[in-house]
């Protein structure tokens, strides 16, 4: 019964990457947060002071691994990913590191 109902809510679950990916991002309300701002098909990252502001490239969503790939377009800086956990928390590979961010 519990898996029926976990594969309903999983095929509910139809997420807009673009519009998942809006939001302010940090690991706790303390840390260091960035933006993502998506308006007119749009993706724009942002720091928090302002500092550096770069269009953002979509790369993929993989429905099956809940993954959504994405660059910051202008940068030498590798594909990120957003793997979908619970919520609005996500599991964020910035090329680099992985770690456990949510969105506030």
């Amino acid at each position: 019964m519990i898996y029926l109902i976990q594969l309903i809510i999983i095929l509910y679950q139809n997420i807009d990457p673009h519009k998942f990916l809006d939001g302010k991002w940090c690991e706790s309300k303390d840390k260091e947060c960035f933006y993502l701002n998506y308006r007119d098909g749009l993706i724009i990252y942002e720091d928090t002071d302002g500092g550096f502001r770069s269009g953002v490239e979509l790369v993929k969503y993989d429905e099956k691994e809940k993954k959504i790939y994405w660059r910051i377009v202008g940068t030498s800086k590798k594909t990120q990913y957003f793997k979908i956990l619970k919520g609005s928390t996500v599991e964020h590979f910035d090329g680099v590191n992985t770690k456990k961010i949510k969105k506030f």
